[in-house]
């Protein structure tokens, strides 16, 4: 056997485990989450900035709700990465929308969302005032379905 039937055996091999980690971790942002904390250039945003804004997530899907309208989407995980990687896609008239990289936790029963610009690099890190270019949003969890 060569080396790279070797490398495809143990690819096909790992797959299912690879699979379980995002689908466990995907299972866990389940429901809906208020917007507790904003976070950009190391500053955290008045309370009033954030309003009622909630995020749904159904699947691997999503709604951000807030005082001026809603964002819709999809979220693709990568929960063998560590920080847990996120492409957030934001569904636009524009079939190539190009979609924002970012890393995400849960710790504490808060969601922590760190985001940059589309096309940006992805964080590394939930530290704005190093990365000015990202954006992290804090959620505490309403509901689980």
């Amino acid at each position: 056997m060569n080396r790279f039937s070797i490398a495809v055996v143990l690819f096909l091999a790992c797959s299912p485990l690879i699979g379980a980690a995002d689908t466990k971790f995907a299972d866990s942002l389940q429901g809906e989450w208020k917007l507790v904390e904003s976070w950009a250039n190391g500053t955290q945003l008045p309370a009033q900035i954030l309003g009622d804004a909630t995020l749904k997530v159904t699947g691997d899907r999503y709604v951000l709700k807030r005082s001026n309208g809603e964002t819709v989407g999809k979220l693709k995980i990568d929960a063998n990465q560590q920080p847990i990687f996120v492409d957030i896609i934001a569904e636009s008239k524009d079939a190539d929308a190009v979609p924002s990289p970012g890393i995400i936790k849960i710790e504490a029963g808060k969601l922590h969302l760190c985001g940059a610009p589309p096309g940006s690099e992805r964080p590394v890190d939930f530290d704005t005032l190093r990365r000015p270019k990202i954006t992290v949003l804090v959620f505490t969890r309403v509901n689980k379905p």
